[in-house]
């Protein structure tokens, strides 16, 4: 099927504003940049999107792509999966370039930081959260487990590789969640 000219002029402005946040950040970013070099008017661009940051959210969920459901009924394998996933699909160079300017730009604008969370976020947790809950009554690790507590100590080696521009060891999300799973057994 054929798509229409107002869905190629979308993935256009949706390529565009990618390539423009991972150049310039989101603060450098205009509608009008945007526009020019997607080769879509700024009438068209403005029917598709209220303003710069609805676009930029929506073309950061297009560079994130979906998120998988992990759901083996074994929540240590499920988890580790889960971070793999994570590990992996920001391994691209556009991502690398965005992430910095995406968490510098949400420090200064709680509203965009609020739906970049609602958005992306959340739903990332939400599925650990479901993980570790899982884990926690079928006895594999404690049942009073403290589950955002447990989701930092779960994320933050891996975003801690991120903020400070280093790879993530490949190895990494069976390292984490070893180490996890020692400290929190029942």
């Amino acid at each position: 099927m054929a798509r229409t000219r107002s869905a190629e002029a979308h993935e256009k402005v949706l390529e565009a504003a990618i390539q423009t946040i991972a150049e310039r950040g989101i603060e450098g970013a205009s509608m009008d940049a945007i526009a020019q070099l997607s080769g879509v008017s700024k009438a068209t661009v403005y029917k598709h999107w209220t303003g710069k940051e609805a676009l930029c959210l929506e073309a950061i969920e297009k560079l994130q792509g979906e998120l998988p459901e992990f759901d083996t009924g074994k929540p240590r394998e499920d988890i580790t999966n889960l971070l793999r996933h994570l590990v992996e699909s920001r391994k691209t160079e556009t991502w690398g370039k965005i992430w910095p300017r995406l968490i510098g730009y949400a420090a200064g604008h709680p509203d965009f930081a609020h739906a970049l969370q609602t958005r992306s976020t959340a739903p990332r947790r939400a599925q650990l959260a479901r993980l570790l809950k899982e884990a926690g009554a079928r006895g594999e690790l404690r049942p009073d487990i403290d589950v955002d507590f447990a989701m930092d100590l779960l994320l933050g080696p891996i975003l801690h590789c991120r903020v400070r521009g280093a790879e993530v060891d490949a190895n990494a999300p069976e390292r984490i969640v070893d180490v996890f799973w020692k400290a929190w057994s029942s």
